[in-house]
């Protein structure tokens, strides 16, 4: 059974479907931008008409030109943005996806989603996990390679309320239905956990905290025989659960309480579960909660089964977002400007412009990579050149004078003018 289908151009397509909109009767011809869907019985024979991706854009990413991970899209795409994006990195079918294109870099997939701190109640399935939608953990991507696990706690459904923020970086490639490991890579036979770990960064300093912790601890110690548990939530990461990990696979009767993630800086090699952590989201023995400590803190901030210490937060109502990297973006840099402004009593406030966008927001560049300025800002006299931020490095061509200007040591230097030519 086959599912014929041709191309329309964009303005023709636009006129259909607004044809379609203006008339009441029913058509036989069915409009599905990019996709042309599945073939069933039900639309054997019919006629799928879809858009014409190749209008002289970057069709990378779309339906008909899937990436192979959300790296491949942030290498490919100038001034590629937070969204949604089809990728085949588990298999040939293109699958769609949320990538976050800006976080440490960019190229994440957005694999799962909480809205509470329990996590044994998270079902897994086939759908693409929104970053605002119905919480789950995608059921799609279990055969794609992962590099990179990241875990993002906020108070409030909204990125900007984030209150912990962290990612793993594995020592060896592996793929996401194999997440979780017991016995190996740091976590011991009785310590199910997130292995195998390089090193831990927290996303909301930007630093590197530790490179001597090993294993994220899930749960506590079940056998891969048991059918639920740590190893449940592996199987679920690689085909649909409807009740969550903590479900027996035959009988469904609740057996686990307990599953959490966290991490620790303090020098430890393990957190969670029967451990101390810097950061924890999660449950232990019935007991669910998110907890952290002050930005930038190296200490262990969350006891046991929820109990703060040093100082600690507990939140029992949190969000989760759950990330992977499946391979690192190769772009050599991001084109980032930024400069800082003296504001009311001599406090100075960084702005920044990112990936082409023309207007500033506060916050600074990554100071750790080579970024690319914009070009070269051309004005036509000295009143508009008092609008032009100043970015250090910044070229600026003043069309009254004839000069370039750049932008250093807080001032604007002439490096060069209109040349002139004397004939003898």
């Amino acid at each position: 059974m086959q599912l014929k289908y041709k191309t329309l151009e964009s303005t023709v397509y636009s006129k259909i479907r607004e044809h379609r909109l203006r008339t009441s009767y029913k058509t036989k011809v069915s409009l599905r931008g990019y996709d042309p869907g599945k073939c069933n019985i039900g639309n054997h024979g019919k006629l799928v008409m879809v858009k014409n991706p190749t209008d002289g854009s970057n069709s990378t990413g779309e339906f008909f030109n899937p990436a192979y991970d959300c790296s491949d899209a942030l290498d490919k795409i100038s001034g590629a943005k937070d969204g949604f994006y089809w990728i085949k990195v588990s298999g040939n079918v293109p699958k769609k996806a949320y990538c976050d294109m800006s976080t440490d870099g960019g190229a994440w997939v957005l694999i799962g989603r909480k809205t509470d701190a329990v996590t044994w109640t998270v079902p897994s399935n086939n759908k693409t996990v929104e970053p605002f939608g119905k919480p789950h953990w995608s059921s799609s991507l279990g055969d794609a390679p992962i590099v990179d696990f990241r875990v993002q706690v906020a108070t409030k459904e909204d990125f900007s309320a984030t209150r912990a923020h962290w990612s793993f970086r594995l020592k060896n490639k592996r793929p996401l239905k194999n997440l979780l490991m017991l016995n190996e890579g740091g976590c011991g036979r009785l310590w199910p956990g997130i292995g195998d770990i390089s090193y831990v960064k927290d996303l909301q300093t930007e630093e590197i905290v530790t490179t001597k912790f090993r294993c994220s601890q899930f749960s506590s110690h079940h056998s891969k025989s048991d059918g639920f548990s740590w190893d449940m939530l592996n199987s679920c990461l690689n085909s649909p659960c409807s009740p969550g990990f903590a479900f027996h696979k035959k009988y469904p009767v609740q057996i686990d309480f307990s599953g959490g993630f966290s991490y620790s800086a303090s020098g430890n090699t393990t957190s969670g579960i029967s451990h101390e952590s810097t950061s924890f989201v999660g449950c232990e023995n019935h007991k669910c909660c998110g907890c952290f400590g002050p930005v930038g803190g190296k200490k262990n901030y969350c006891d046991t089964e929820c109990r703060p210490k040093k100082g600690g937060t507990i939140e029992k109502n949190v969000y989760t977002w759950f990330w992977v990297r499946s391979s690192l973006p190769k772009r050599v840099w991001n084109k980032c400007m930024e400069y800082k402004v003296t504001v009311a009593q001599g406090k100075v406030v960084w702005y920044k412009l990112y990936n082409g966008n023309t207007v500033p927001v506060k916050g600074r560049c990554d100071q750790n990579e080579a970024l690319l300025n914009d070009g070269i800002v051309v004005v036509p006299d000295s009143a508009a050149a008092q609008k032009v931020p100043p970015v250090p490095g910044l070229l600026e061509y003043r069309k009254d004078t004839q000069k370039l200007y750049v932008r250093s040591n807080k001032t604007w230097n002439v490096i060069g003018e209109e040349k002139k030519v004397t004939f003898t």
